[in-house]
């Protein structure tokens, strides 16, 4: 079993010089990706195993950044299609506990400003292209994140999402650049991963950021208000433009 420094070590000698770092996970539907501007590898750990095929078809993806020709294609597909993954992710399957997901601390009124925010979005800047019933909760428990994508790791036979969460914060007054940019940001690593099953800020997501209009950045460099206290309710519902009222129901 190659280790993940094996495993780069292995890659670099192939000529996939840009990569700087590989890691192995135990996820049940994303065996692989490329985040990081092509720098990083993230596989599933049964790939250590990966017979020398395997390896070279690993050197074309990350030397060309990606799923981007015919040869890259059959690349993808040679790795996508190995066997043993999809055994070991089937063992995992199986013996891994559900993911809990924090409850919403949104009210009635907040849930049906973010659904029509989404929905609107969705139809505007995704081209309808995204699913319409993805849940867009608020969490109280982010501290330093303003959000999150959660994929659906459960799901069988495709890339699914089980929700996009915002933190409480962005709910405040003086917070509503702050607040459109990060659901579109989140909204962006939704499309990024029904595409493609990458997760991370690299090359797939930054054209996606740049499309929809929020800033291809990990990090939001604006200051953000904050509640004074961690625990305290925010209950307010920000207005909604006429054309966007009508979208809730």
């Amino acid at each position: 079993m190659l280790t993940p420094q094996d495993f780069l070590a292995q890659l670099r000698c192939r000529g996939a010089l840009r990569l700087n770092r590989v890691t192995f996970r135990e996820n049940r539907s994303v065996v692989w990706s490329l985040t990081q501007h092509a720098t990083v590898l993230n596989l599933h750990s049964a790939y250590g195993a990966a017979p020398p095929e395997l390896l070279d078809a690993f050197a074309v993806l990350v030397r060309a950044g990606g799923v981007r020709s015919a040869a890259t294609r059959r690349a993808a597909s040679t790795i996508n299609e190995w066997p043993d993954v999809w055994r070991a992710i089937e063992v995992t399957r199986r013996t891994r506990k559900p993911r809990s997901v924090t409850s919403c601390c949104a009210t009635p009124e907040q849930r049906a400003y973010l659904h029509a925010v989404y929905r609107y979005f969705n139809a505007t800047r995704f081209d309808g292209k995204l699913p319409d019933d993805i849940p867009v909760r608020l969490s109280n428990r982010m501290r330093s994140s303003l959000g999150h994508m959660l994929p659906d790791e459960g799901a069988e036979d495709e890339w699914r999402v089980e929700e996009i969460a915002l933190n409480l914060d962005l709910m405040l007054e003086r917070n509503g650049a702050e607040r459109i940019d990060t659901l579109l940001h989140e909204m962006a690593h939704v499309a990024d991963y029904l595409e493609s099953g990458n997760r991370g800020h690299g090359t797939s997501w930054q054209e996606w950021a740049r499309r929809v209009g929020c800033k291809p950045s990990r990090l939001y460099d604006r200051p953000v208000a904050r509640r004074r206290r961690r625990r305290a309710r925010v209950l307010r519902v920000p207005p909604l433009p006429g054309a966007l009222a009508k979208l809730i129901e």
